[in-house]
């Protein structure tokens, strides 16, 4: 269904009410509008253009109030169409890059760093969402022994992320063994992802060769368990959530430990933010758009980067859906360049 078309002054009253609310936090009333406005429009003639607004949906009318506050839809229209963009100013933009660039060698750090920056600069809760192990190219594999039958695997992506797992073996290997097999891991499947790697050696197991070769054995036996998908592989780094807790619209008790439930859990935070990044580019999702109740009252600015191809890594800031839009939406998008700009040259 297409939104009702709005004339100028139906624009303008929106356009400030929507400002007004997101500066102050409350209702807002026809003579706070009318001198917003500089009195070009009466407080009788704003009120009847309120009470049209909140006709199509684009109003709410709280009881204990006479003054309106933006819908969902409101804040919408707004997004879209009433609000000015704006550039992050340039000694920001700089102190963001200088940040990023010194926050250290480690992909984590400099990940840790840009939640916690998004965090700062929004007043809201920043995060980056790092790609799924087995969607990143390979770099480099480590196998330590351990007692036995356990090893283990350290292992780096391509943008420098480094995970850990510990996998069995039933066959009892030795540090020389492991070693053996790391290099030929190494040095055959550098460059791919995990998912071709697997497929590679299902393939590589049909093959008559590895029946008569022992290292090839063991390297197909200890690379099936070590490229083997967890889903549990993903980083999350989330910055800010006491934020929240200034916020008058959370000042509900029940409300809050519900948020704070879906920050912890982990798999449910990444399903809902991989949701947002799955368009591509700068997103903004608000309220009821979320695909999980608990942020209906919420508001989520992400964006998608890739790092050396690879393009599921993201990041955002999720808030109260009385943000400052263009300036959270310009922060998000310098940061996101930015920060693929910092990973790329981490791999170099």
């Amino acid at each position: 269904m297409a939104s009702p078309v709005l004339d100028e002054r139906s624009r303008d009253v929106l356009k400030s009410l929507i400002q007004l609310h997101i500066a102050t936090g409350a209702p807002v009333g026809s003579d706070s509008l009318s001198r917003a406005l500089d009195r070009s429009l009466s407080p009788a003639t704003i009120r009847n253009i309120m009470a049209d607004l909140e006709r199509m949906g684009y109003l709410d009318h709280p009881h204990t109030s006479a003054g309106r506050m933006p819908t969902d839809e409101g804040y919408r229209v707004y997004v879209d169409t009433l609000m000015s963009h704006q550039a992050l100013p340039s000694r920001e933009a700089a102190a963001i890059a200088h940040e990023l660039h010194t926050s250290g060698v480690s992909p984590h750090e400099v990940m840790e760093n840009a939640s916690h920056l998004l965090s700062r600069l929004s007043h809201q809760v920043g995060f980056v969402l790092a790609p799924e192990m087995r969607s990143t190219s390979f770099r480099h594999i480590d196998l330590v022994r351990l007692p036995h039958p356990r090893i283990l695997v350290v292992m780096v992506s391509g943008a420098g992320l480094v995970t850990h797992k510990v996998i069995e073996m039933e066959e009892e290997l030795t540090q020389e063994d492991l070693q053996a097999c790391a290099n030929y891991l190494n040095a055959h499947f550098t460059g791919l992802t995990l998912a071709a790697i697997r497929a590679r050696l299902l393939e590589m197991m049909r093959e008559e060769k590895a029946l008569y070769d022992s290292l090839l054995k063991r390297v197909l036996s200890v690379g099936e368990r070590a490229f083997a998908a967890t889903g549990e592989d993903v980083s999350v780094y989330l910055d800010g959530a006491s934020n929240m807790l200034e916020q008058p619209e959370f000042e509900d008790l029940h409300r809050m430990r519900s948020l704070f439930r879906t920050f912890e859990e982990k798999s449910r935070l990444v399903k809902i933010l991989n949701a947002c990044l799955s368009g591509g580019g700068l997103r903004v999702i608000i309220g009821h758009e979320n695909s999980d109740p608990e942020l209906k009252d919420m508001a989520l600015v992400a964006a998608s980067c890739a790092v050396q191809g690879e393009a599921s890594w993201g990041l955002g800031v999720l808030g109260s859906t009385r943000m400052e839009y263009a300036r959270v939406m310009a922060l998000v998008d310098h940061v996101a360049r930015t920060l693929a700009r910092t990973l790329q040259e981490s791999r170099a």
